[in-house]
């Protein structure tokens, strides 16, 4: 089970807190409409989930990364890595 983590500087992730990203136009169709519906929006990262909640990786695994971003309406969404471009 995944734990958020609000705190990180890992140098191979993708994303780091603060960072503005544009959610992709053509975000994976398994991903719910609720966050379909951000399609092209640009947002702030402000947390990401982990197996543990204290490390981005775990050892030398891969693991899926769900990013977290806030819109400028404070609303908040959860997307995979690749559904999301670094502006």
């Amino acid at each position: 089970k995944a734990k958020v983590l609000t705190d990180w500087n890992h140098f191979n992730c993708k994303f780091l807190p603060d960072e503005l990203v544009k959610v992709n136009n053509d975000i994976a169709f398994w991903e719910s409409k609720r966050l379909q519906s951000f399609a092209g929006q640009v947002g702030k990262v402000f947390a990401a989930t982990t197996q543990d909640g204290k490390r981005m990786r775990n050892g030398t695994s891969r693991q899926s990364t769900r990013y977290y971003v806030e819109f400028s309406n404070g609303e908040v969404g959860g997307f995979d890595s690749m559904n999301l471009t670094l502006i």
